[in-house]
């Protein structure tokens, strides 16, 4: 068996999607065909070139490495395709291409032949070590007033700017992967080699990444190998029997067999095809605690395969997980035991934080102590502080309309909680309308507001959050630095940290009630400055007692103070 076989079926492959799949045969010899159908009897290939008659397939042979070859010489580029299966029970099945690089316009579902053509080129290892990332679902950011969707070229045109003038370090998707309902907002994917045609398809995304980087705006792609879309005429029971899948999930889609070595292969090769060939910067991983909670420790070697094989094959790629449930270390190296992941999301810090700022101020000090507790990073982990979209969906809402409090209450606890996010370690991540305030939740068949950031406080909010991020990008404390705690008090919803490296320190401190509150904060040197508000800044110097600094906050507001 050749080595390329042998690391399919061994579950460690990293480009199958170059095994498998329809590739161009050469010159005037069309293209030929390579399917994985173990439990198949026969199995056939047609398409726009023989008219979908089924009485004239090419017949794919079954090889001596179990997987099924053949040539279609007339064949040619943009055409459609199906294999045609006979499974173990002798029913023949109509079923799309698992490793193809293109699909019909929705609601067809016949696989394209798509050459890829060459790479597109990543910026990787030359973006910010930690990321300002922006959420985008790029099917519903920008939609026409008919409610076609944007292509890659156009959304590029409004997006970069956009992201530019906020000063976020990079863009990440919710998942592109070709997908069939809206409604899954991408998380239920089918075609795992083929960015949506939403967007145009490969080449749609291509001029859609190639435009985020020229601008210097790293891509981060939001990458799903637990779970797939049921439908009966993708992947689920692809020849017959059950293939790719291990059950239904708990979202009512079904379950990637992790235990299963070409399985392993075709979610290992997605991952590098979208660094590789689509040049993306980064992968999230999605649910990586579901997975560890259905199928254990296939689960957790799969993820440190995954992990260590794109680190080593695309150095300064950023990978990050979604969750760390069953107690393993996400970010800890696969040598220790670890999963190795660059950073987790810490799911933890937003629950903890969207909960207590969704309390009344009467019974804050109650909820203070987990408030408190989420804000350093726990443990070893290296984390990223998401305020995502799960954050802004139904049933809950968008996050502004979470808030407790009058209209100028909620636009004043949001600057607050952008400036505690942005001042914690790990980096941080916005989902699309936050910004500004959105007031709906997130619609995958609506674009956010667009007026709103023309308008009053959604304006003043907007503005305000481009003004942090450029404040973030340069302060190195507040990427390098150390955490250390100045000050908490439940009583007055108070509390204040150092951020610290070796050119500055920054006193970060928060009144999270709705009452002027005095504060005193450990913060050694010999003067301090604010040098960043969410409310109007304190003139003139704070008065110290030894080593501590008295402030005078504000309601419901937050600074920076440097400490010289």
């Amino acid at each position: 068996m050749r080595p390329d076989v042998a690391d399919f079926y061994s579950g460690i492959s990293f480009d199958a999607f170059r095994l498998l799949g329809a590739h161009p045969a050469g010159p005037g010899r069309g293209w030929g065909f390579t399917a994985w159908a173990p439990h198949a009897r026969r199995v056939q290939v047609l398409g726009d070139w023989n008219g979908w008659n089924l009485y004239r397939c090419g017949e794919l042979a079954f090889c001596e490495d179990g997987l099924w070859r053949g040539q279609v010489r007339q064949a040619r580029a943009g055409q459609l395709y199906k294999y045609n299966i006979q499974g173990p029970d002798g029913v023949w099945r109509l079923r799309p291409d698992p490793f193809a690089f293109g699909f019909e316009d929705l609601p067809g579902t016949a696989s394209r032949l798509v050459d890829p053509g060459a790479p597109v080129p990543s910026l990787r290892g030359t973006l910010p070590a930690v990321p300002r990332i922006y959420e985008v679902h790029a099917a519903s950011w920008r939609r026409h007033w008919d409610g076609r969707y944007y292509p890659g070229p156009e959304l590029a045109e409004a997006l970069v700017p956009y992201v530019k003038a906020h000063h976020f370090t990079h863009v990440e998707f919710l998942p592109l992967a070709e997908y069939p309902f809206d409604g899954s907002w991408g998380y239920q994917g089918s075609g795992y080699f083929a960015p949506t045609g939403r967007i145009g398809g490969l080449a749609g995304f291509a001029a859609l990444v190639h435009a985020l980087h020229r601008a210097g705006i790293g891509v981060i792609m939001d990458f799903v190998p637990v779970h797939f879309a049921p439908d009966t005429d993708r992947l689920a029971e692809f020849d017959g029997a059950p293939l790719w899948e291990a059950g239904p999930s708990d979202w009512g889609s079904l379950r990637f067999d992790l235990s299963g070595g070409p399985v392993r292969s075709f979610l290992l090769s997605s991952a590098a095809f979208w660094v590789y060939q689509c040049g993306c910067d980064g992968l999230r991983v999605d649910a990586i605690g579901s997975a560890l909670r259905s199928q254990g420790q296939a689960a957790a070697e799969f993820f440190r395969t995954l992990t260590a094989g794109l680190h080593a094959r695309f150095p300064g790629v950023l990978l990050m997980a979604e969750d760390t449930a069953c107690g393993l270390r996400a970010t800890a190296p696969t040598g220790a035991g670890g999963l190795g992941f660059d950073l987790v999301w810490d799911l933890e810090w937003s629950g903890a934080v969207l909960a207590y700022l969704a309390l009344p101020f009467c019974q804050r000090t109650g909820g203070f102590g987990r408030f408190a507790d989420a804000q350093p990073p726990a443990g070893q982990e290296k984390t990223l502080a998401p305020l995502s979209h799960d954050d802004n969906a139904p049933p809950r809402g968008a996050i502004r309309e979470r808030l407790y409090g009058d209209e100028g209450q909620r636009f004043a606890q949001l600057r607050m909680l952008l400036l505690l996010q942005a001042a914690r370690p790990g980096g941080s991540l916005l989902f699309a309308g936050t910004e500004f305030g959105q007031r709906e939740s997130f619609d995958p068949y609506r674009e956010p507001n667009w007026a709103l950031p023309w308008q009053g406080q959604h304006r003043a909010l907007d503005e305000y959050c481009a003004a942090l991020n450029r404040f973030a990008a340069q302060h190195p404390a507040m990427a390098d630095g150390g955490f250390a705690w100045a000050g908490q008090d439940p009583e007055t919803g108070v509390l204040g940290f150092v951020r610290r490296d070796g050119t500055e320190t920054l006193l970060f401190a928060f009144n999270t009630k709705d009452r002027t509150a005095q504060g005193e904060f450990r913060a050694p040197g010999q003067g301090a400055r604010q040098i960043f508000a969410t409310a109007a800044p304190e003139s003139g110097a704070p008065p110290r007692c030894g080593t501590a600094l008295r402030l005078t906050l504000p309601p419901l507001s937050g600074g920076v103070w440097a400490i010289g």
